[in-house]
């Protein structure tokens, strides 16, 4: 029994590790299959997280575009605003000076009248003696 039981021990303890082998590279297979689904999953996270920064970075050039373009509008408006403005302050400024004027002649004009009548009025009349 000895002589058999040797190879029957050998054929089952080689049966034993050559099993525990392939179980042993079943579950690499099966790990490096989780690893690849991962790395797949993580790759097509990124990939749409690419596609969407790529997105917004176009929405956000559109929208600084827009921007740009909308205060070189606001630039021009204001400029006009301004000219129409510094207008608007002059003639302000030369209709209170014909006012001014107009009020000065008045007041000269009404001195004037009082002087006169006031000279005429006076006992020895006019002053022109």
């Amino acid at each position: 029994m000895t002589t058999t039981a040797r190879p029957l021990d050998r054929r089952r303890d080689k049966a034993g590790s050559a099993g525990a082998a392939a179980v042993a590279a079943r579950t690499a297979v099966t790990d490096i299959d989780h690893q690849l689904k991962t790395v797949a999953n993580l790759a097509e996270q990124q990939q749409l997280a690419l596609h969407r920064a790529v997105e917004e970075t176009a929405r956000l050039k559109r929208s600084l575009k827009a921007a740009g373009k909308r205060r070189s509008e606001l630039v021009m408006e204001r400029k006009k605003a301004a000219a129409r403005a510094d207008r608007a302050r002059a003639k302000a400024a030369a209709a209170e000076a014909k006012y001014d004027k107009e009020l000065l002649a008045d007041l000269v004009r009404r001195e004037k009248e009082k002087d006169r009548a006031s000279r005429t009025g006076r006992p020895g009349g006019p002053r022109g003696r």
